[in-house]
């Protein structure tokens, strides 16, 4: 989950110590490595110039005394001198101006509404008039406010290699300022010295960019490893204290600019109110930056703390249309990433729609200045009405569409905005629909409405967030039909809009007081519906009297055809390949791709994916190694993997479509181990090649999860306490049965309900777990079909 700025919390069991006091921590000091401020030429330990500069991040200065608690990294090792030499502006305008003037940067101070400082864009740039000793802080001021030079290059070095290094320097900083040395068990102190120890290695090695690029996998169990160690030694300390707190953190820190944006208004002591970017169709020397700073005489509540829109170089450069195009190419990318294929109809259709929706959230008004905090703010209503044959991919969309939008919003204008999700079936009889979507007093209860409410803004956020509402299997619009279209949209109509009576179509004006009881007029909720039927006309107008359904836009979903499923193939493979980082410069693709639903074809390119970046790490020897041909020989049924001018690795179908080598061989070393421990026995000796290869698979993510079945309880026992027995790798203390024990719990559960998937999330970020379930009836064995088919902890109301 991403936590937005606002959530910061003060942790009421630590205690910081006054500058004065000096103790003795019982755990190690932090480790000393060199400051890397000036160290940014391109020659200096292979660095290139983009990622020298993200390693100022990760900059710490010896500690004065060995026994004495240093936080691993000093705010004055990371900033240069020049911004700090003059001491702190504190929210002081004229100190502020006088730094960035200091620095040559063209700036002005406005008077009206409120006192400002404004920057000019045009002298956002290095030139030959800088003086040598105020470089380093040019460079810091520009990367800053996103304008420079590199910029992007960047930004793309924080993003892939030292964003998840940097959070965690910055997390187990935080954990030892605010803990003694009585609160700090010694465990948790050794597990925070190695984690330090793994990022200070990384400024004295000669290859930084593979030394980054090797502990950025590792650090969620790191987290996840500190965060379970300290909250089972401490009582005091609550686990979901500490994940808000790095989930804070990773939101503070999301792009580069931002991080150097904390250490400046930490070091200043300063809290900006708002940044906003002037543009100028005339003339480009007046385009401006105005920063507005916090002022308690005219603010009635001091700002929450600063943090710019993460596509803050797009936005002072191209401005608000460029960042949603961008919005809209990355949010196909993002469906695509989750194994869902948009046809061309499809984005024809939609991308209209997620445009003005974009737009409304990042401005207004196009002509008015634009907002440089990060935000995102609807006002245009977003609804589609998704028709078409069962199997059609409706369903999907609308489950990967959530995350989708969620990655997109975090990815560009505001990380700590979190997009959640309630599915409400609609295919029952009308007067169970009726009782769901009843309205009650203030809501308090069980009813769709309050659940749909309670998900937009929960608890743990501090600003308002979205919610995908899934509205799905509307009936058809058949007169004596139970349920009907037209009786199930006047219903949706009714309640959505606050309005407790039977729809009547002569009733236009709203009740007193129906706003308030109602949720129609607010565009932070995006309905999806979908249905095997077309919207008909008279259903389509109920609806349209609410704003929400305003314009809902009807949208036929057809099966991916022949051509699109193998550019999708070619698109997929290449996509899965990128994220497990191997390089692909050429791929040749020529395997059956089938018809109709898409998920077997997703299964079958993740397991090919895994063969290829087994070979491609196997094979670096090899200048074309790059180069991959995969064929399919249709007499043998045999699927082909050739990298570059290796020798082919052949591949066969087993009786459950997985893909298996031939002869067999084994990638993963810790498959190696498990299997020579269950080779010679004989529950497993018919099996044991199989099961060797979904290990590989599970080992590598490449199927999430992997699934072995088996009708022999013994054969399934022993295989979980092998596999649990292994460094890494959690199980849950006993079988799960379905028939007894949730699966997952639905909205209206409580908090504390036990059930499978927060047992395996327990378990931390990342990691490996093994879980034994016993379906003996067919019931049970549906019930599993929650974890992997529905969204999970989403649904409003499960069935009977």
């Amino acid at each position: 989950t991403t936590v937005s700025e606002g959530s910061r919390i003060n942790i009421i069991f630590f205690t910081t110590m006054p500058p004065s006091e000096t103790v003795v921590d019982k755990a190690a000091p932090s480790p000393k490595r060199q400051k890397v401020v000036d160290d940014i030429s391109p020659k200096a330990h292979n660095k290139p110039p983009g990622f020298a500069e993200c390693l100022t991040l990760l900059a710490t200065s010896p500690s004065s005394s060995s026994s004495s608690v240093q936080p691993p990294s000093s705010i004055a090792d990371c900033i240069p001198a020049t911004i700090i030499s003059d001491g702190k502006v504190r929210n002081d305008l004229k100190k502020l101006l006088s730094l960035f003037s200091k620095h040559n940067f063209r700036t002005s101070v406005v008077k009206s509404p409120r006192a400002a400082l404004s920057i000019y864009k045009d002298s956002c740039t290095l030139t030959d008039n800088d003086d040598a000793s105020i470089h380093d802080g040019k460079n810091f001021l520009l990367s800053m406010v996103g304008m420079h030079p590199l910029q992007n290059e960047i930004e793309s070095y924080y993003a892939t290699h030292v964003k998840d290094v940097y959070s965690l320097l910055l997390f187990t900083n935080r954990l030892r300022r605010v803990s003694t040395s009585s609160s700090l068990p010694d465990e948790v102190a050794t597990l925070i010295s190695k984690a330090e120890l793994s990022v200070a290695s990384i400024c004295d090695d000669a290859e930084p960019v593979t030394a980054c690029s090797h502990l950025t996998p590792n650090v969620a169990q790191l987290v996840a490893e500190i965060v379970s160690v300290y909250s089972t030694l401490d009582h005091r300390v609550r686990k979901e204290q500490l994940e808000r707190e790095y989930d804070r953190i990773i939101t503070h820190n999301a792009t580069f600019a931002n991080a150097r944006l904390q250490l400046f208004l930490e070091a200043h002591s300063l809290d900006i109110k708002e940044v906003y970017f002037k543009r100028s169709a005339h003339e480009a020397k007046y385009e401006r930056i105005t920063i507005y700073v916090y002022d308690p005489d005219i603010d009635l509540l001091k700002p929450p703390r600063l943090t710019f829109l993460p596509c803050l170089s797009l936005a002072l450069k191209a401005g608000p249309a460029a960042i949603v195009k961008d919005m809209v190419q990355h949010f196909w990318k993002s469906l695509l990433k989750r194994g869902y294929f948009v046809t061309k109809g499809i984005e024809e259709n939609v991308v209209g729609e997620l445009e003005k929706f974009f737009l409304s959230g990042v401005c207004r008004d196009v002509n008015l200045p634009l907002l440089l905090n990060a935000h995102f703010d609807p006002q245009y209503p977003l609804s589609f009405y998704l028709y078409g044959k069962a199997g059609s991919g409706k369903s999907s969309f609308v489950r990967q569409f959530s995350p989708a939008l969620n990655e997109t919003i975090s990815h560009h204008v505001d990380p700590g905005v979190l997009v959640r999700f309630v599915k409400q079936n609609l295919n029952k009889h009308q007067k169970d629909l009726a009782l769901e979507f009843e309205l009650r007093p203030n809501n308090n209860d069980l009813s769709v409405m309050s659940l749909i409410q309670g998900r937009r803004m929960t608890l743990t956020q501090t600003k308002p967030g979205l919610v995908v509402v899934g509205l799905e299997e509307i009936a058809s619009h058949s007169e004596d039909g139970d349920p009907n279209q037209l009786e199930t949209c006047q219903l949706i109509s009714q309640r959505f809009g606050g309005r407790k009576g039977s729809f009547n179509e002569k009733e236009t004006k709203a009740p007193r007081n129906s706003a308030k009881r109602g949720i129609s007029g607010d565009a932070s909720l995006i309905t999806l519906f979908t249905s095997n039927y077309p919207l008909e006309t008279l259903c389509q107008s109920a609806l349209q009297r609410l704003h929400m359904f305003q314009n809902i836009k009807a949208v036929v979903i057809t099966p991916v055809d022949q051509s699109d499923r193998i550019k999708f193939a070619k698109t997929y493979l290449t996509q899965c390949l990128t994220s497990s980082k191997t390089k692909i410069t050429d791929l040749n693709l020529d395997i059956p791709v089938g018809s109709g639903d898409t998920r077997p074809l997703v299964r079958e390119l993740r397991m090919l994916s895994f063969f290829i970046s087994a070979l491609s790490k196997q094979d670096t020897a090899n200048d074309d190694a790059n180069c991959v041909q995969i064929s399919h020989n249709d007499n043998t049924n045999v699927i082909s993997v050739t990298i570059g001018s290796s020798q082919p690795l052949h591949l066969q179908r087993d009786d459950f479509n997985n893909l298996h080598p031939v002869p067999s061989r084994v990638f993963d070393s810790r498959t190696t181990a498990i299997v020579s421990q269950l080779e010679n026995n004989p529950l497993f000796q018919k099996h044991i090649a199989s099961l060797s290869h979904i290990l590989d698979y599970y080992f590598a993510r490449a199927l999430a999860p992997a699934v072995i079945v088996s009708s022999d309880p013994a054969l399934i026992s022993t295989l979980c306490s092998t596999l649990a027995a292994q460094p890494k790798i959690h199980s849950l203390s006993a079988p799960v049965d379905p028939s007894t024990y949730k699966i997952m719990k639905s909205l209206y559960d409580p908090e504390n309900t036990p059930n499978l998937r927060d047992d395996i999330i327990s378990k931390g970020r990342g990691a490996n777990v093994v879980v034994e379930i016993c379906c003996d009836t067919v019931d049970s064995q549906l019930c599993i079909r929650e974890i992997i088919e529905d969204t999970p902890s989403m649904t409003a109301f499960s069935s009977e």
